[in-house]
């Protein structure tokens, strides 16, 4: 066996013995980026909002709590949506204005409160008035959300 060769095979042998710690090390660092996903997925200036309580307008103007059996919203209290600030795009289970039109018509201040308006045409049109106090202070944010229902709750930053 020549000295080249001898080399040759060496160099082989210490590269098939490394690439498990390659492989190990590449797995390990895959599945912390799998790990991150989910916090990269909500931007920070991204609002988490928590629904309290859903309520619809009655013949007489007024609004009546939505419980017991009238429709889906009778589990709703409790439910998450994220909202994508800059975009005004929200998505949950109850909340999602994914197809429609959507116009931030006030980013929000100091003074002003934050305002989506999402429309969707169609057989029939349909709109959704999004707002949420971000100028009060606290780390909860009350909001409402006016669509065929009106929906209300907090939101954290």
């Amino acid at each position: 066996m020549s000295i080249s060769m001898s080399m040759n095979i060496n160099m082989t042998a210490s590269r098939l013995i490394a690439r498990p710690r390659h492989r190990a090390s590449a797995l390990l660092f895959a599945f912390a980026g799998l790990l991150a996903l989910p916090l990269a997925a909500q931007a920070a200036g991204d609002l988490t909002c928590t629904i309290s309580g859903a309520s619809e307008v009655t013949p007489d103007g007024k609004l009546d709590a939505l419980a017991g059996g009238k429709n889906y919203y009778e589990t709703v209290a409790g439910a998450e949506f994220i909202v994508q600030r800059d975009k005004g795009t929200m998505m949950g289970r109850f909340v999602s204005n994914a197809g429609w039109k959507v116009s931030v018509i006030d980013p929000g201040s100091a003074t002003n409160a934050y305002k989506v308006l999402s429309t969707r045409p169609g057989g029939r049109y349909q709109s959704q008035y999004f707002e949420v106090r971000v100028q009060d202070k606290g780390d909860k944010k009350p909001f409402v959300l006016v669509a065929a229902e009106v929906l209300h709750g907090t939101c954290t930053q």
